[in-house]
């Protein structure tokens, strides 16, 4: 077993997005990573497995809601005993060195967060959208985002020494801010980093809560 986890969750409704996310994950300069994915109801993964027989997959049943699916993969990898874990939506892809640059700037913080691009069936839209906000190698703290949240389940990675294992309310909708408010405040030190991307997907089953300017979907509280 490999000291680093990529950790997502599948299912059905998803597939179309599928062979984006692996592609990129094959792409990732660092490669000595294992693939933990939350499968919920997706009858197809071993096609997948089989496809991307170069990536070190992993896969627990879960069938149930998006928070305690984070729930059941979180814990895994802390079970698992490993030492770094980095999050990835799986209708999303990623820069391919985002797990090697992660893991560079892990040396000297706790909590990662990358920079996002925002796309949609047509294209990438928003380039570098966090850092019209922030910049390279900034420090997050827990002030700066008791109104705002930045951490993803698609642009985070953490360490995992001294974290303890999660129990989330099934209904709680935003995970990632509720998971990463829960470490700042526990002093753990995040870092924004502009050096590698998550390209993060907008469709209608990801936009709850976003900001709405000109047909496109924003991430922060305000449009520009």
């Amino acid at each position: 077993m490999n000291k680093v986890a990529f950790l997502t969750t599948v299912f059905p409704e998803n597939e179309k997005f599928l062979k984006t996310f692996f592609n990129s994950l094959s792409a990732q300069t660092y490669k000595n990573f294992d693939l933990v994915i939350v499968n919920d109801d997706f009858k197809n993964l071993d096609f997948y497995k089989d496809l991307y027989s170069n990536l070190n997959i992993i896969d627990i049943n879960s069938y149930n809601t998006p928070a305690k699916n984070r729930e059941v993969g979180i814990n895994y990898c802390i079970d698992q005993n490993y030492e770094i874990l980095a999050f990835g939506d799986s209708d999303d892809y990623f820069k391919d060195n985002r797990i090697e640059k992660s893991l560079e700037l892990l040396k000297k913080s706790d909590v990662i967060i990358n920079d996002l691009s925002l796309f949609d069936e047509n294209s990438v839209y928003e380039k570098n959208y966090l850092s019209n906000r922030l910049k390279n190698l900034d420090i997050i703290d827990f002030e700066f985002i008791k109104d705002k949240n930045i951490f993803g389940m698609t642009n985070t990675a953490i360490k995992l020494n001294g974290i303890e294992k999660v129990s989330f309310d099934k209904e709680i909708r935003a995970i990632d801010w509720y998971f990463f408010k829960s470490l700042l405040r526990k002093d753990c030190k995040a870092i924004f980093t502009n050096e590698t991307e998550s390209f993060y997907r907008q469709h209608k089953n990801n936009t709850t809560g976003l900001s709405v300017k000109n047909n496109k979907y924003y991430l922060w509280w305000e449009t520009k």
